[in-house]
Parts: structure tokens; sequence; C-alpha cells
């Protein structure tokens, strides 16, 4: 062999090494990635929710691109800073908090780089001391360096901003059919008159003058509805049974409805 083969043997040869244990740390690197960027944005979307703008500062890179649909462009971390401070947390009489879906959260590392992180997120908003309301929904996704140790946002995009579908933020749970009839039966309501409540696949079916819906039980006490902003909250007397039903919109009550039989 002669010599220029043999240092061109040798290149290939380190190449090819470098390119394997290159693939095999990036394999072994992506939960790392997944977990490493889940908790630093968690801490980002700390300061945001509390408007720790040392926190925000902190976390995002001085040619910050943030694109959205409804209010435009902000470029730079000055500029958006200065946009939280004004908007966000300027009103003491004004709290706006975020939060991600957690099963609609995406990773996607970016070799040489840092990563994508996707999903959807709510937002709920607090006012005069007023409960804290479900206020709307739109998608995200966000880019993160990965640079000198340091994760820091580079490019964020929040869009298809619009009201949420009702109750989104409530988890439904099973209940048993023990449980489930405990709550039938016959009511009267200052408002909707007559109601009747039956048990059917592991939900609750109200019947008023109006259609039948479903509502879905989110304790051993309280369901929700699916197709408008109500909760309903079962209350039992000493011997447990079931003497009244709070009716609540949006954590207001709007109606007490008292158990006949």
């Amino acid at each position: 062999m002669t010599k220029k083969r043999y240092i061109l043997f040798v290149i290939i040869a380190q190449l090819s090494i470098c390119n394997f244990i290159n693939a095999q740390h990036s394999n072994n690197t992506v939960p790392e990635i997944e977990k490493s960027l889940k908790y630093h944005d968690s801490i980002f979307w700390q300061g945001y929710n509390t408007c720790d703008l040392e926190i925000m500062e902190k976390y995002v890179s001085d040619d910050l691109e943030f694109y959205h649909d409804k209010s435009g462009v902000s470029l730079g971390r000055e500029s958006f800073i200065k946009t939280v401070k004004k908007n966000l947390c300027s009103n003491p009489n004004f709290k706006l908090r975020r939060e991600a879906l957690k099963e609609s959260i995406k990773i996607y590392p970016i070799n040489n780089y840092g990563a994508i992180i996707s999903g959807d997120h709510i937002f709920y908003i607090t006012e005069n001391n007023t409960p804290e309301y479900l206020d709307g929904i739109s998608k995200f996704t966000n880019l993160w360096q990965f640079k000198d140790g340091v994760w820091k946002m580079t490019r964020v995009l929040s869009y298809d901003h619009k009201a949420p579908p009702a109750n989104i933020d409530k988890k439904e749970i099973v209940l048993s059919s023990s449980i489930l009839k405990t709550f039938t039966g016959k009511y009267k309501a200052p408002n909707s008159g007559n109601v009747s409540i039956a048990s059917k696949d592991g939900k609750l079916i109200i019947q008023t003058d109006k259609n039948p819906f479903i509502i879905f039980p989110i304790s051993e006490s309280t369901f929700f509805s699916k197709e408008a902003p109500l909760t309903f909250q079962f209350i039992k007397n000493k011997d447990g049974k079931v003497i009244k039903m709070i009716v609540k919109e949006n954590g207001k009550v709007v109606e007490e409805i008292t158990k006949l039989y």
C-alpha cells in the first residue's frame, strides 16, 4: 500500500469511527435531552406565570424571534421582556397563567443545535381576585438552543389561538355503577324545572325539558359537561344520601337543584 493510500485509509477509518460514535452518542442522549429540556422549559414558564422577569430573561436568546398569530412579531430579548412586563405584569388585578397540555407535548432533538418542543397550551385569567377561568387555547412550537451547557429559546411560535373547548382542562375518571346509582333520581330546579338523572356506561345522563346531555365524573361527587363550561357538584347529608346538586358555570354558581327522590 502506498503512503498516500495508507493516509487516505486512516482518514476514512477515523471518520467512520467518529460517525459511529456520534450516532451512538445521539441515540443514547435523546432521553436525556428530552428530560433536560422539559425541566428548563418548565422553569421558564414558571417564571412567565409568576412574572419573574429575571428567570425569563435568563432563558431567551439575545436574537429571540417571537411570532404570535394575533399580536404579530417581536424581535430580540429586550423587546420581548418589555412586552411581557407591560402587558402581563403591570396590572396587579390581572394575572395570566399558561399551562401546557402534557399529553400533547413532543420534543424533537436537533443535532449540533438543541431541540424543538411543540404542543398545545391553555391560558387562564384571574381578574380582581375573582376565581380563575379558562380563557383560550393555542398551539406552540419553540426552538431551543443548547450552547455552552445552557438552554435558551431562540424562536417562539404561538398560533391557532381560539376559545377553548368546554372543560378541556377537566380529566374524566371512572366510577363504579354503585356510586353512580346514588346520584340517579328526580330533582327540582328553580330555573330548569323538573330534572331527572340516570346512569349509563359509566356516565350520568341529565334530562330536563330540553334535550338530554351527558356529564362525566372528575371526582366521587363532581361531574362536568363536555358541551358547555358547566360543573355539577352533588351534596350529601350526614347519612351519605344525595340531597342536592350545585351547578356552576365558569366556576360561578348558577343553580342549586334539590333532589326529590
